[in-house]
């Protein structure tokens, strides 16, 4: 793909609007052809049509320049939206190392070691080592002014932080190997006492010490974790480990300021985790932890982390049968916190939305959600997935059923077969065809609903037997079908599955 292409296929409308101010800033031009540019691309226009637009006669180096300035304009317009959202110091701690270093070579020393000196104590406190390695290299370079401390006192701090500088090296290295390692146990499927697995990975890559000192550390082999397992289905190993290290972490060393960013991250683990082992309540109390902490030090992590508190908190209510709260905690999200989301959180709450609103068999509603997204699956699998996409497609196809749009299930499942049927021989989704087949055999037959030959048959190949570790999404689809079966309520059923272990589901 054109790599402009590419780029541009990045920005959300918002970004297109907001690129076009700042292209616009300097108004030094009444026609921008960049401009013009940008927009050709953003409608998809083909590439050989581009150039005819552009000029009267063909011109390849006019065209090419222009492509060019367009790049660096978008470069520069995303860098300076990146700091705009980075909640991090990392921006900050750059953009004065930037200003001592124009104010040095503009001989104004006094307000460079000054500017220098307030660098190096926001890196102190953020634990940018790197950065802070840096900023000692600069005031070795500039050690000579008359402002400046003892060149023997800057190399001693230098060279102190030499050494968490390897430190943090080793570490990131040492993480890539976990996370090769970690990836080919759970592949073959071998030992699964999890909280043995890492500690012995930890401590052969020197890490088992400086995990419970650095959160950081701790937080990203937590996640390498957390997506491994997520990605097996293997919801139940995790939780013991995550929520035991957290409170020791908590107990030993506890957060600092620096910290607070990893310990909502963790906490928002522990709370999905426990979401997804059905267990309410408890995420819920996490959630709430979750949402404290979001709230400590002037809310400077609050919009970053509010989309996945309110979506977490939302589907556990659905699950505590008060999904008219989880439809209110959604369709009422504020305005500017919308704003404020990727466009991956966007869909992601719509999508919930639809499943609330079809729990409550608001069924046009849920439709009138999914005919709004405006965009093709191949776009929503570059941005969510292939397996978000799937599920869009398989609530999709149910909730036609639920209109009567009997055709229109015809061709969405010949569409979805099409689609994913190599996706099907992987044992991870091996039941979504046969959700499919048995929706097929009930269009082609619909007596045979009642047959108890074929309920059973249905249960037994769509429910697996170790229902406690059971995906809660899969739950979901079972019980839709079970409803139709029994000419029960769907989310009544849905309910009392979610709480029944396997020996106990059948179908009276």
């Amino acid at each position: 793909m054109d790599k402009l292409q590419e780029l541009i296929n990045t920005f959300t409308e918002d970004d297109k609007r907001e690129f076009r101010i700042f292209i616009n800033r300097q108004k030094s031009k009444k026609q921008r052809k960049d401009l013009d540019l940008f927009e050709l691309i953003s409608k998809q226009t083909p590439a050989d049509q581009i150039q005819k637009i552009l000029y009267k006669m063909p011109n390849k180096v006019a065209y090419h320049t222009l492509r060019k300035r367009l790049l660096k304009h978008l470069t520069d317009f995303i860098v300076l939206k990146q700091i705009d959202h980075d909640t991090t110091a990392t921006s900050s701690i750059a953009g004065l190392i930037s200003l001592a270093t124009y104010l040095f070579k503009n001989q104004s020393d006094d307000f460079g070691w000054r500017t220098l000196k307030k660098a190096e104590k926001v890196a102190i406190e953020n634990e940018h080592y790197e950065l802070l390695n840096n900023i000692y290299q600069i005031q070795i370079d500039v050690s000579d002014s008359e402002f400046a401390p003892d060149i023997n006192t800057i190399y001693n701090k230098w060279k102190n932080n030499k050494e968490l500088v390897d430190e943090n090296e080793n570490a990131n290295i040492a993480y890539n190997f976990i996370k090769r390692e970690l990836n080919e146990v759970k592949m073959k499927g071998q030992d699964k006492d999890l909280e043995k697995i890492i500690d012995q990975l930890l401590k052969k890559y020197g890490l088992d010490d400086l995990v419970f000192q650095r959160p950081q550390i701790l937080y990203k082999v937590l996640d390498l974790t957390r997506k491994v397992l997520l990605s097996k289905k293997d919801f139940y190993s995790l939780e013991p480990y995550i929520i035991k290290t957290y409170e020791q972490l908590n107990k030993i060393h506890g957060f600092s300021k620096r910290d607070h960013f990893y310990k909502i991250n963790i906490l928002y683990m522990i709370s999905h985790i426990l979401y997804r082992n059905r267990k309410f309540e408890d995420s819920n109390n996490y959630l709430k932890l979750m949402n404290e902490a979001m709230k400590e030090y002037n809310n400077s992590y609050f919009h970053q982390f509010y989309p996945k508190y309110t979506m977490l908190q939302a589907a556990n209510f659905t699950y505590l049968n008060q999904n008219k709260k989880s439809i209110e905690l959604l369709s009422t999200v504020p305005e500017k916190e919308l704003k404020k989301m990727s466009i991956e959180n966007q869909l992601y709450i719509k999508m919930n939305l639809v499943v609330f609103y079809g729990n409550e068999m608001l069924y046009k509603e849920a439709n009138q959600i999914l005919q709004a997204f405006n965009h093709s699956d191949n776009w929503l699998e570059k941005k969510m997935g292939i397996e978000w996409v799937l599920k869009k497609n398989l609530v999709e196809i149910m909730l036609q059923y639920e209109l009567g749009n009997i055709d229109i299930v015809l061709n969405r499942i010949r569409a979805f077969e099409a689609s994913y049927s190599k996706l099907f021989s992987h044992p991870l989704y091996s039941r979504v065809s046969l959700f499919i087949k048995t929706i097929k055999t009930i269009l082609d037959t619909p007596d045979i609903i009642q047959n108890k030959v074929f309920i059973e048959e249905v249960k037994d190949t769509l429910v697996r037997q170790d229902s406690e570790q059971e995906d809660l999404q899969a739950m979901a689809f079972y019980a839709w079908l079970k409803a139709k079966m029994t000419n029960q309520n769907y989310y009544e059923v849905l309910l009392d599955i979610v709480n029944t272990r396997y020996e106990d589901l059948k179908v009276n």
